[in-house]
């Protein structure tokens, strides 16, 4: 079976569509990410100003280093919280991506059997071998891909619990070591 030029046009039409949603969906992350850095740079330079104004009157050393001291603490917590942010940012995109991808994916399976089925229809009665030899290849490809998804999803799910946990326990760390260093 040869393919139309209706055909031809859809499916460049299909492919189109597909590459602008997902260009719109990776500059929404982007959008985001620009977003959080702008307001992390605020509130990094309005709380550097305000540390500034209290350093400047600070009446002796010992007072100076208490607010350095309390200016310095919660870094590590401003720090994970980004961290975090960022990594729902990036999770989000991913996942929107994903859904898109897999959605498209399954829509050009579809076309593709339905596309298998009608050739199969026009040719000649011998060729069912080769038709049924088709579908059981493309189902074979569909079911590798499939496992791949599920097998990257499982990767990325086991790598952000294990961030998440030795983000805690680093977080735990540095609040226990501040708090010993402030008490001497």
């Amino acid at each position: 079976m040869i393919l139309t030029q209706d055909q031809i046009n859809a499916a460049n039409k299909a492919n189109l569509e597909t590459l602008t949603h997902l260009t719109q969906k990776a500059f929404d992350g982007v959008e985001k990410l620009m977003e959080l850095n702008i307001q992390v740079a605020k509130t990094v330079m309005n709380e550097n100003v305000d540390h500034l104004k209290e350093a400047a009157q600070a009446k002796d050393a010992k007072e100076l280093l208490s607010l350095q001291a309390n200016f310095v603490q919660p870094f590590a917590e401003k720090t994970i919280s980004y961290s975090r942010h960022l990594f729902n940012i990036a999770t989000e995109t991913q996942n929107a991506l994903n859904e898109m991808t897999n959605h498209s994916f399954q829509s050009r399976t579809k076309k593709l059997y339905d596309l298998i089925n009608d050739m199969g229809k026009s040719a000649p009665g011998s060729s069912d071998a080769m038709v049924n030899m088709i579908k059981q290849a493309v189902a074979n490809a569909n079911t590798v891909i499939e496992s791949s998804q599920k097998a990257v999803k499982q990767a990325v799910d086991m790598t952000s619990h294990q961030t998440k946990s030795a983000t805690d326990s680093a977080l735990k760390a540095s609040q226990s070591i501040f708090k010993t260093a402030v008490a001497k």
